[in-house]
């Protein structure tokens, strides 16, 4: 069992670590290692590469406690819950952003906060569970499964709302 000092940490950390994402593609130069580093790290603007600040911190959080507690069950619930706050975060982006028509700053960063928030509490809740603990091959290749579909997706977005370039609607009227 994880103590709460050690729950509180590593969800400072996530929230930390997933913000910092959000920096490295524009402090990097294109091509060479940038090319690879746009598999994790967000390469535009658009709601889907934002996931990427929330799927690999809580997946690494899920994989840590795995590893230090012996307990597989971190690291299905961290899988499950970081879809959850992903589809949490996209669905609260998108409702206050079509009903404004805009984004603002401010609200975009307690969206993140406050989905990243709930994914891990729901994960480390979760993480007792007897599904959670069974069935390690099926989380495996659900987590493989999301990894192969971000990355794809990072070179082929899809054409749907969370797909479009949000930079030129921050604090302007959506036309």
């Amino acid at each position: 069992m994880i103590g709460k000092k050690d729950k509180v940490l590593a969800i400072v950390l996530m929230i930390v670590l997933g913000t910092c994402m959000h920096f490295v593609m524009e402090a990097l130069p294109s091509g060479g290692i940038s090319a690879f580093l746009g598999n994790i790290f967000p390469v535009n603007e658009t709601s889907w590469e934002h996931m990427k600040m929330m799927w690999y911190p809580l997946l690494a959080v899920g994989i840590f406690f795995s590893i230090k507690t012996g307990n597989r069950g971190y690291f299905a619930s961290f899988v499950v819950c970081a879809v959850i706050a992903m589809l949490m975060n996209i669905g609260a982006f998108c409702f206050y952003q079509s009903l404004l028509g805009k984004t603002i700053l401010i609200v975009d960063i307690l969206i993140y906060i406050s989905t990243m928030l709930c994914g891990a509490l729901l994960a480390f809740e979760l993480s007792q569970k007897k599904w959670a603990q069974k069935l390690l091959p099926l989380w495996v290749a659900l987590a493989v499964l999301i990894t192969a579909g971000i990355i794809y997706l990072t070179y082929y977005p899809g054409e749907g709302y969370v797909f479009l370039d949000n930079s030129g609607l921050s604090h302007h009227s959506h036309s």
